[in-house]
């Protein structure tokens, strides 16, 4: 969510719109690695069978880019069984102009639907991790060729320009190194204006082992394949026949498989527990591009969820291949374990999703599952296809490592104190970027934390003790930055006091975000996603003002947006939310009149403003009485207008004066004079811009309406 996620088949990415807080988070981290193209492919294969790709430890040939090298950054997804390139990167490395674009068209599929995508011809593909001396500079990007391996003779998918997807290098790639995903050495580095969040990726030879983990868990390649068999592309048969060379246009990307299967995945077996149900030893997708963990609805119900029949715990919509779906469903399972040898992997409170997703393996049926990133955040992780070529009789294994990040709590009983203030935390130091900020309320009344400077860690998790409440206040000038995410749980505030937070996530699970300022979120090419739970979002710094968000906003069914009006002018007379990104709204909208001021008819207040689509509604709108309100929602925009005055009698505001006003005056008023409001002005209708008609019935009428009104209210009452 996501947060925004990618797992599935070739692609699916996911945005979080509503969760709890768990010991294992709803996001896991998402791997990227930078890439650069070549112009190496072999022909000396040139066989009526297919060409397979070889890995390269150096670059070699012409590096592709328009007059000069370009390199790009892709997400690493091992689920993935080809490479994929946005059609950005595509016009950036020039492949029309060095012949390398290829003319074949293809259809691949995810969670969310079907996309055409184009075989490029085959050439080299190289890729390295980011920590820095590799990279220079924000724009263009810059790597190091000396520091990147590759394969050559490879066809990637080139994808149309309305995907969403980004640069994607999938387990062909994967199939030939030893990789090792180092999060102890956390990256965070601004590219083309956006955050980057990624761990150190190290591509190692085949056989290179754990890198010192001795915990491992072993890896199936299915159906039945085996990583000694490189990865290959098919011809186009059409070529042979027209006596064209064989490598122009092939039929297929570059996939891991053999002549008779174009699929191949890896798979670890997992045991799944709730509620005292179970699974056990299943297979589940391994997918490095997966940042949230996901079952079946078969698997599901095994567990004791029916997608059907239960309400879920939290729900996600998905962008993947097909477009985005919306409401995916979400649990929490009691235990999940990998089955591994070398030590115990066993998490607790695991949140999953509820997705049929099909098998990249064995297309046409579903995975069981797929152990995503949110599992093994925090954890140094090598996967190994080929550890037998280190010695031994080992098959493919994935290693895994203990935590590397390290949990702080906070432990000033101040009222307010520095948030980089060793004294303030229970351990020595200040807050690094492998911290595990808790912040939780220490004793005595409010207590705030204040980031009057940058600071970088890992993760921040804000909580109150009611009925106190602790703040992290972010003042003007100042950065908070995590490689993962923001937890405000019930008590907790989260409040921008003109500064910054930089998350992939913001969750608001029973506390409130406030302020204003700026809140970006994702990495990179993948927005995140601000998530308002069951707490509340109130723009404007100690009253009005503005709060801007770059990723996805969602206002989930028990979350509340509130928002203050004293005037005409957004920002400066009332709150307003503007977003860079898509908006999903549920919940509450809370508005009230601040500083004395009174609308009049025709007055427009634009709450939210966003570049992308705005969807869903609100649930229950808290308006200002008195005043007949319209609430438009525009495909980029949420309008609150000022119709007109209330007609007096007409309780319920649905602007006509008649019997369900009755109803509400019975159950909510019954005194006498709004009684005798609602009778003098029965029938009385708004008319916008004239204020009401008195459209009142003959009082024979009349009174057989209110006779035929109190026999229904007294009929309810009985069978009550």
């Amino acid at each position: 969510m996501n947060g925004w996620l990618r797992a599935s088949a070739l692609s699916l990415m996911l945005c979080i719109s509503g969760a709890v807080r768990a010991a294992v988070p709803l996001e896991g981290f998402l791997p990227f690695v930078g890439i650069g193209l070549t112009d190496e492919f072999d022909t000396s294969e040139e066989t009526l069978t297919f060409f397979t790709a070889k890995p390269s430890l150096a670059v070699g040939g012409t590096l592709l880019g328009n007059g000069t090298p370009h390199f790009d950054l892709a997400l690493l997804d091992t689920g993935a069984n080809g490479s994929l390139l946005t059609q950005a990167a595509d016009t950036a490395f020039d492949l029309a102009g060095h012949g390398f674009d290829g003319t074949t068209v293809i259809r691949i599929g995810g969670a969310t639907g079907f996309m055409d995508t184009r075989v490029t011809n085959p050439l080299g593909i190289y890729a390295t991790g980011l920590a820095s001396p590799n990279r220079t500079g924000n724009t263009p990007f810059t790597l190091d060729p000396d520091l990147m391996v590759g394969q050559t003779s490879v066809s990637l998918l080139s994808m149309p320009a309305e995907s969403k997807l980004p640069n994607v290098l999938g387990l062909p790639f994967a199939s030939q190194y030893a990789t090792s995903i180092r999060n102890d050495q956390p990256q965070i580095f601004q590219h083309d204006g956006r955050t980057v969040r990624t761990p150190q990726i190290e591509f190692l030879p085949l056989g290179s082992g754990g890198q010192g983990i001795t915990r491992r868990a072993p890896l199936s390649l299915q159906p039945g394949l085996a990583f000694a068999q490189p990865p290959l592309y098919f011809f186009n048969i059409q070529n042979a026949l027209e006596g064209l060379p064989l490598h122009e246009n092939p039929s297929s990307h570059t996939f891991l498989g053999d002549a008779t299967s174009s699929r191949g995945a890896m798979f670890v077996s997992v045991n799944v527990e709730n509620d005292g149900n179970e699974l056990n030893q299943n297979e589940f997708f391994f997918d490095t591009g997966a940042s949230v963990t996901v079952v079946s609805e078969l698997n599901a119900t095994r567990l004791g969820f029916d997608v059907v029949l239960d309400e879920p715990e939290f729900t996600i919509a998905i962008i993947g291949s097909g477009g985005t779906k919306l409401e995916v469903p979400g649990f929490f399972v009691d235990q999940f374990t990998i089955e591994t040898v070398g030590g115990p992997m066993t998490a607790t409170n695991v949140p999953v999703i509820v997705l049929n997703v099909t098998n990249p393996a064995d297309p046409g049926n579903i995975v069981g599952g797929i152990l995503g990133m949110n599992i093994l955040s925090g954890r140094n992780l090598v996967i190994d296809p080929d550890p037998s070529l280190g010695g031994g009789n080992l098959g493919p294994q994935l290693y895994i490592s203990d935590p590397v990040t390290t949990t702080h709590n906070w432990a000033s009983a101040a009222t307010g104190a520095n948030w980089a203030t060793s004294g303030n935390w229970n351990a020595a130091g200040t807050p690094g970027e492998l911290w595990i900020a808790n912040v939780n309320h220490v004793s005595g009344g409010n207590q705030t934390a204040v980031v009057s400077a940058d600071s970088q860690v890992w993760e921040v998790n804000i909580a109150g003790n009611a009925p106190n409440q602790m703040t992290v206040r972010v003042d003007s000038g100042a950065r908070l930055t995590t490689f993962s995410g923001v937890n405000v749980a019930s008590g907790g505030r989260l409040h921008l006091n003109g500064g910054t937070v930089d998350a992939q996530f913001v969750e608001i699970r029973g506390g409130t975000l406030s302020g204003a300022g700026l809140i970006t979120t994702g990495s990179g090419p993948i927005p995140g996603q601000v998530e308002n739970i069951g707490g509340t979002v109130a723009p404007g710094n100690n009253g009005i003002g503005s709060l801007q968000i770059e990723g996805r906003f969602s206002n989930a069914a028990n979350g509340t947006l509130q928002m203050e009006i004293g005037g005409l002018t957004a920002g400066t007379q009332h709150d307003q939310l503007i977003m860079e990104g898509g908006v999903s709204l549920a919940g509450t909208l809370h508005v009230s009149l601040v500083n004395g001021f009174d609308p009049i008819a025709g007055n427009d207040f634009t709450l939210i403003t966003s570049t992308d689509d705005l969807g869903g509604g609100f649930d229950t709108l808290q308006l200002p009485g008195g005043i007949y309100w319209d609430l438009h929602y525009n495909p980029n925009s949420l309008v609150l207008s000022m119709a007109g005055t209330a007609i007096s009698g007409d309780f319920n505001l649905d602007r006509t004066v008649n019997a369900s006003d009755y109803a509400v005056w019975r159950d909510t008023l019954g005194d006498v004079a709004s009684y005798n409001l609602w009778r003098a002005h029965f029938g009385d209708v708004f008319s916008p811009g004239t204020g009401s008609s008195a459209a009142v019935p003959e009082p024979a009428a009349w009174m057989l309406i209110v006779s035929g009104a109190a026999i229904a209210a007294a009929f309810r009452r009985r069978r009550r």
